[in-house]
């Protein structure tokens, strides 16, 4: 009876270790997929003409806070630290778009973009192991 309960606890520990993987990665793929069309808004607002840029730095800062809302949902979710790291780079972006430096903007995002798959690399890692992704 005991070796029953063992391996149940076992069991139990690796669906859990799994359904944190899934999580994990749902929110990290995410993320990269906004940072990633973060990152192409930014290189249309440096082709766009004086009269153009005003509205859409507007629009590009309310996607950059809602990104930001996103972003921390999943920190809290997953506890994945980096992803604090990650906000802090898009809070950064917005004072950029703000002084119109859209090329520094785009660095700090493509910092973003290691920082997310970085964090959710192990996450990666269990679901290979487990014939997952």
């Amino acid at each position: 009876m005991e070796r029953t309960s063992h391996h149940k606890i076992g069991e139990e520990k690796n669906l859990t270790e799994t359904k944190k993987a899934i999580i994990i990665f749902h929110y990290t793929e995410k993320i990269k997929s906004n940072l990633i069309l973060t990152f192409s808004l930014l290189e249309v607002l440096s082709t766009m003409r004086d009269e153009e840029i005003e509205g859409a730095e507007k629009l590009l800062t309310a996607f950059l806070n809602a990104l930001i809302r996103e972003v921390h949902i999943a920190a809290n979710a997953t506890e994945v630290k980096g992803f604090k790291d990650v906000n802090a780079k898009l809070e950064e972006t917005i004072e950029q778009v703000k002084q119109h430096n859209y090329a520094e903007g785009m660095k700090l995002v493509s910092e973003a973009i290691s920082l997310a798959t970085t964090g959710g690399s192990q996450a990666v890692e269990v679901l290979k192991e487990k014939n997952l992704i």
